[in-house]
């Protein structure tokens, strides 16, 4: 009862095959040949027994049986992972409830753990129905007695064991792949309403920041008529003397122009950033070079806050496939929050250091299982600041209106939808905040 090595032509799990069919997962189950040989795993202690079933399973042709005896629970486990390790499992198990190491109850489920599988036939010495179902309700596909046994009894259980798992196996992997491709549907559906709801904010941006740029326009160009005017007026009049009221009139219109002028210009910021979310991802899906997306949205990144931060790159080629240039107002967008916050850290340790700013990327895969490129911007800030739940919503900025717009991260979620991708904020190994952005490579 030696180990047996099977034909090298001998397949014995079933198989299936996946297919692209519109971009879905589909199961496709092959023919396997019928069984030729069959590694057979016997778990019993008592010599009689063992030569009882090896004289009913001998001379069998169709299929062929290679016997392996293990005379304890401990036997068997270390048998089995032997199998497995060697790539040469075996196909079934005759297992004696009874053993030296093991009492009746819990022998089953011990090899049922270690068979990773494979199907295991309870043998028992006791005609008794209840010990039989309890061998099935531990894991057991069928039982036989031993004061029973025959060869067409013994052989046709084998084979039926060994189909029904073969059977459950490939229902299993079928199960599974339809699991992930309802899951990629989902994900997919998820992704269009997105874009859809995108889509219509930056419609609604666009119509809003289209009204308002001209008569803000107007409203701009009218104060700087005054302030100049007013200095004009000033000027004219060296030599008149003017009462304290008059001169607190005068100035008081100077000032007011200013301020006109300077919250017209944060306003003017505020609608181009709202064209800029409008814009969305226009444009047809290329090859494009992470290398030149990142000097791209480094370059726009600008003011002399940026000198005040160190900003590491470590991007070593690869490509994903999009519209550069909403790739780039993106990561430009990412990184300038994540230059502020680092510029807001080192301002509050105010020992003299300069913020960090991190720009990686690697390989990944998305939660659809599919090739992709991850993006990540880490910076040494104070963290998350805010509420979470809240920071991809337009215009909400924890740092507050006065500072910021609040449309960075909206925008640069609604380009990582654009691109089938994701975009998500952790902590950061700099001990700031991350932000990851998931990008699929089809």
């Amino acid at each position: 009862m030696d180990a047996f090595t099977p034909p090298e032509s001998y397949r014995p799990d079933a198989a299936y095959e996946e297919v692209a069919a519109d971009d879905a997962l589909v199961a496709e189950f092959v023919d396997e040949p019928l069984l030729t040989a069959l590694r057979v795993l016997l778990v019993e202690d008592d010599d009689d027994h063992a030569a009882l079933v090896e004289a009913n399973l001998d001379g069998a042709d169709t299929p062929a049986v290679a016997l392996t005896r293990a005379a304890t629970a401990d036997a068997a486990e270390e048998a089995l992972r032997h199998a497995i390790a060697q790539g040469e499992p075996f196909h079934a198990i005759l297992c004696d409830q009874q053993l030296p190491d093991s009492a009746y109850w819990e022998t089953v489920g011990r090899v049922v753990a270690a068979a990773e599988g494979v199907p295991v036939v309870a043998l028992t010495s006791i005609g008794d129905s209840d010990v039989a179902l309890d061998a099935v309700r531990r894991g057991a596909t069928d039982y036989l007695v031993k004061s029973e046994l025959s060869p067409e009894l013994l052989r046709r259980t084998l084979r039926h064991a060994v189909e029904r798992a073969r059977r459950t196996t490939a229902l299993h992997e079928t199960n599974d792949a339809l699991r992930r491709t309802l899951q990629h549907v989902r994900q997919m559906q998820d992704q269009l309403v997105e874009q859809e709801k995108l889509a219509g904010l930056g419609r609604l941006l666009s119509g809003i920041a289209h009204e308002l740029r001209n008569p803000l326009g107007l409203a701009v160009n009218s104060a700087e008529v005054i302030a100049s005017e007013a200095e004009v007026l000033r000027a004219a009049m060296p030599g008149v003397k003017l009462d304290a009221e008059a001169r607190e009139a005068l100035q008081e219109i100077l000032s007011a122009a200013d301020r006109v002028v300077a919250n017209g210009r944060r306003a003017d910021v505020v609608v181009a950033a709202m064209y800029e979310h409008a814009r969305g991802v226009e444009g047809e899906l290329r090859p494009v070079g992470l290398d030149a997306v990142v000097r791209s949205a480094r370059a726009q990144v600008t003011g002399p806050g940026v000198r005040r931060v160190e900003i590491e790159v470590d991007v070593n080629g690869g490509e994903v496939r999009g519209v550069a240039s909403a790739l780039v107002r993106m990561l430009a967008n990412v990184l300038d929050n994540a230059v502020y916050a680092a510029r807001r850290g080192a301002k509050a340790r105010a020992d003299g250091s300069t913020g960090r700013v991190r720009i990686s990327a690697f390989e990944d895969t998305d939660a659809a299982d599919r090739s992709a490129v991850v993006l990540m911007v880490e910076d040494d800030g104070p963290g998350l600041v805010g509420q979470a739940d809240r920071a991809f919503e337009p215009f909400y900025s924890a740092w507050g209106t006065a500072r910021r717009v609040g449309l960075g991260l909206s925008l640069a979620r609604a380009v990582a939808i654009g691109h089938g991708g994701t975009i998500e904020l952790a902590p950061s190994g700099l001990g700031g905040l991350s932000v990851r952005i998931v990008l699929p490579r089809e």
